[in-house]
C-alpha cells in the first residue's frame, strides 16, 4: 500500500506518517507526566520548609508569650538595682 501524498505550500505532506509522528508525541508527554507526578524528590524539599515555618512559628508564639514577663522581670531587677547601696 503506498502512502497517500498530500502537496502543501510547504511540501509533501503524508497524513499516515504525520499521525503516527504526533501520537509518539502524545505517549511521549503521557509518559513524562507520569514521571512528573510520581518523582517525590521535591517532596522532602517541601517538608523540610513546613517544618522550618512551623518551628519559626512556634519561636515567634513563644517570643511574645515569654517577651513580656521577661522585659518585666527585668525592669523590677533594674527598679531594684538603681536604689541599691554600696557598702
Amino acid at each position: 500500500m503506498t502512502p497517500v501524498l498530500l502537496v502543501t505550500s510547504d511540501g509533501p505532506f503524508y497524513p499516515k506518517r504525520q499521525l503516527e509522528i504526533d501520537l509518539i508525541h502524545i505517549l511521549r508527554r503521557n509518559n513524562m507526566l507520569k514521571k512528573f507526578l510520581q518523582d517525590e524528590t521535591g517532596a522532602e524539599l517541601a517538608e523540610y520548609a513546613v517544618g522550618v515555618a512551623l518551628l519559626v512559628a512556634i519561636g515567634i508564639v513563644v517570643y511574645k508569650v515569654l517577651g513580656d514577663a521577661v522585659n518585666t522581670s527585668n525592669a523590677s531587677t533594674g527598679s531594684k538595682i538603681t536604689g541599691a547601696k554600696y557598702p
